[in-house]
């Protein structure tokens, strides 16, 4: 996430948190692809927590500019949470990697809204 002794939010700052859960994805995949982890039919949420981080991430960052005040940046991630939160799960039963998924984008979101408000 952002540092928070920075001044305000920025893009760059969205991006390098987007290159951390990136890194991170990429740790908890160890060896094997996202798809075949995908295809043996196992439940991978440590995996799909921080794909969800990612895709919060890029989502945000495809919102904002470089020049992008940090208030908007903060309203937009608060923007991107309501989407994500608001999203409905496919299917009718409980899916762990969908759950896992979308609370790593929400709390991405909610990292860059705790960091602008403790700017402040």
């Amino acid at each position: 996430m952002p540092d928070e002794s920075d001044s305000r939010i920025t893009r760059i700052g969205v991006l390098q948190a987007r290159t951390e859960a990136a890194h991170q994805w990429s740790l908890s995949l160890g060896d094997v692809a996202s798809c075949a982890l995908a295809k043996d039919g196992r439940s991978h949420p440590a995996a799909k927590f921080q794909e969800g981080k990612v895709a919060a991430l890029g989502e945000l960052s495809r919102r904002i500019t470089d020049d992008t005040d940090a208030g908007l940046i903060s309203a937009s991630a608060t923007a991107v949470k309501m989407r994500w939160a608001d999203q409905v799960r496919p299917g009718t039963r409980p899916d762990r990697d969908w759950e896992a998924y979308l609370a790593g984008g929400i709390q991405a979101m909610t990292e860059i809204t705790t960091v602008q408000r403790a700017v402040s």
